[in-house]
């Protein structure tokens, strides 16, 4: 974004126009979609990538929303799409995917202190094994290896001397995974690591949350739901794996957290889309009461509740403010 650009949209945003303008647009509301919130975001960008938030931004970003809008519960904004609640002006919602150990370390504990009620989505499979997901195991292989080529699953040669080079190569590999699961897309990723010639991520870096810290952040108030067993692209997988993928975790998730489980995230590691009618009726079919989508955009009265619209964070506190005004003026960001 250009200095100028920039400029202009905190000088928008400071001056109030977009919040007085946001209250003649038509009702809605904001769903976030975090990841990751960690105090040296830098340790992990081998396996993380850029979905961590640091947590001094992320802190200003939830006072931002306590001070500006209205947090607002999830179970409240599918009460307001099926035109049973009321909400009060520029709601927003709270979600995080995957289910790291920060959520639960760092971020509930500015949430508890805000008021701000958050979802959490966790992959389940990665709680039960207390394992990275294995998005991020191939992005520490590649980031980390030092062979100079890649061979795929389809039998070409992909050059790793460049960081370009190698994200390309780890988009590549992201594609053949993301469409299968379970033992078949371990193998591969196994493969994978073992081709590149790096030490798998170690399960002692303590990633993921435990199934402690999710019944605790019930407990404090949070809602948690299914992001899914292993996190394939549910579009692109077998009818029998989307099944199994969407009635394991939410079983497993019911089991462990002794209470109804009928949130859902569609995990969108490559690929698009990433949901389709197929998937919506196995949700409904499965009892989830909603679904959240990456799909940019607000939620409104009447919309889908098993593929309703996010707002991605962005990484400063001025453009989050941008964002969501824009959000409520009824544009996707």
């Amino acid at each position: 974004m250009s200095a100028a650009k920039s400029w202009l949209k905190r000088s928008l945003a400071a001056s109030g126009i977009l919040q007085l303008a946001s209250r003649v647009a038509s009702p809605g509301v904001a769903v976030l979609s975090y990841h990751s919130v960690m105090d040296e975001p830098q340790k992990q960008a081998d396996t993380l990538g850029d979905i961590v938030h640091p947590t001094l931004v992320f802190c200003s970003q939830m006072e931002l929303i306590a001070r500006d809008f209205h947090p607002v519960s999830l179970d409240d904004a599918a009460r307001f799409v099926q035109g049973n609640m009321k909400l009060p002006r520029r709601p927003v919602v709270v979600t995080f995917d995957d289910g790291y150990a920060d959520n639960f370390e760092v971020a509930a504990p500015i949430l508890n202190r805000l008021g701000i009620p958050a979802t959490f989505y966790v992959t389940v499979g990665c709680i039960d094994t207390a394992t990275a997901p294995w998005v991020s195991r191939l992005r520490h292989s590649f980031c980390r290896t030092r062979k100079p080529a890649w061979v795929d699953s389809a039998a070409k040669t992909w050059t790793l001397g460049s960081a370009r080079e190698r994200q390309h190569a780890f988009q590549t590999a992201l594609e053949h995974c993301a469409r299968i699961t379970g033992d078949a897309r371990e193998q591969l990723v196994n493969a994978t690591e073992r081709a590149l010639e790096v030490e798998p991520l170690s399960s002692n870096e303590n990633l993921m949350m435990t199934w402690d810290q999710t019944r605790q952040l019930v407990r404090q108030g949070h809602t948690v739901g299914s992001h899914s067993m292993t996190h394939p692209n549910l579009a692109h997988v077998e009818a029998e794996d989307l099944r199994f993928e969407l009635e394991q975790s939410k079983q497993r998730l019911e089991q462990e957290l002794g209470c109804p489980v009928v949130h859902f995230s569609y995990p969108c590691p490559a690929l698009q889309p990433h949901w389709t009618a197929r998937t919506v009726e196995v949700c409904r079919n499965l009892g989830y009461s909603t679904a959240v989508t990456s799909d940019s955009g607000p939620v409104r009265e009447g919309d889908n509740l098993l593929s309703l619209h996010r707002v991605p964070p962005t990484a400063e506190v001025e453009g989050l403010s941008w964002n969501l005004s824009g959000t409520f003026l009824g544009r996707a960001v």
